[in-house]
């Protein structure tokens, strides 16, 4: 009964935060699209990002998410984006497939806005047969006895940044979508609500080798706590970074970065909340970026 408790209480959490976007992730600083899908394309075109995050990692069925996202410029002022996340909890599952077309509007001197537009689909599923197979198995007779699986649902976010001499601000609106999220094989069904989040970020060069960047956002909806964040990174030659971070509720992280080799780029984060047993709620994110046209460009040479 233990870890359905535990998956239940993950569910909750997950159904929660489901007015947000995706599941948190700390890879913002090496994957801007990441926070905002309007910067997809306008800053590392044509690199491929995979990333793997291990949450509540002292606790079995703790949630586990991977992602894959691309982007690339279609002509000086457009560019595209796709990402797909498939996040598990214990029983849960959870699939988001998204497409994002990006827009930049320069006007004045330095001063540039983008634009984003996502769309896509959601899907989520509630593994029963997986308990029940699990030796350490407990009957419950209020518990479905098979799989439950959604329908698809019409997912969608819009986002706009505000880019000015190493100041950037946005906002993003996501989970838009229209109608419940219903079920195949139970009579029952939910709307997602959609919510926001503003961020805003400094790059501030201290000479030619070193830099600063620090960063904030808020994230606020229907339903849903609002959660604050703060991180901030050292740069060294544009290859090495290394920061800090807080959210809420008492979250403290730190994360490494490192150009491998030309067109290689890895980060790693790792999370502890203070507030509860250290070994218990853990979080690691690891992240590798891929630049395919540097790839090609070595293979040719």
């Amino acid at each position: 009964m233990k870890k359905i408790i535990i998956t239940i209480i993950a569910f909750v959490s997950l159904a929660n935060l489901n007015g947000q976007q995706v599941p948190i992730s700390e890879n913002y600083f090496m994957d801007k699209a990441s926070i905002s899908p309007s910067y997809a394309g306008h800053f590392n075109p044509g690199t491929l990002f995979t990333s793997f995050r291990s949450d509540w990692s002292g606790i079995e069925g703790g949630p586990k998410t991977l992602k894959l996202s691309y982007s690339d410029k279609i002509m000086d002022n457009a560019a595209y984006g796709a990402r797909i996340l498939s996040d598990i909890a214990g029983i849960f599952r959870q699939l988001y497939i998204m497409g994002t077309y990006s827009y930049k509007v320069e006007f004045a001197s330095e001063h540039t806005v983008l634009m984003g537009l996502s769309v896509g689909l959601y899907h989520n599923k509630i593994n029963f047969t997986e308990y029940y197979n699990d030796p350490n198995y407990n009957y419950d007779p209020v518990l479905v006895q098979e799989d439950i699986s959604s329908k698809l649902k019409f997912m969608s976010d819009f986002s706009v940044a505000y880019l000015y001499k190493g100041i950037e601000a946005g906002i993003m609106v996501s989970n838009i979508n229209f109608g419940d999220m219903k079920y195949a094989e139970a009579s029952t069904s939910y709307k997602p609500f959609a919510n926001y989040q503003v961020h805003a970020a400094y790059t501030y060069a201290i000479d030619e080798q070193w830099a600063v960047n620090p960063l904030m956002f808020w994230r606020d909806g229907t339903y849903i706590k609002g959660q604050f964040g703060l991180a901030a990174r050292g740069i060294y030659q544009d290859r090495l970074w290394a920061g800090i971070s807080f959210r809420d509720p008492s979250i403290f992280g730190v994360g490494v970065g490192a150009e491998l080799i030309k067109g290689l780029d890895m980060s790693y984060n790792f999370n502890f909340a203070s507030s509860v047993e250290l070994n218990a709620f853990n979080s690691h994110e690891i992240a590798l970026g891929f630049d395919i046209r540097e790839f090609l460009n070595i293979i040719k040479n």
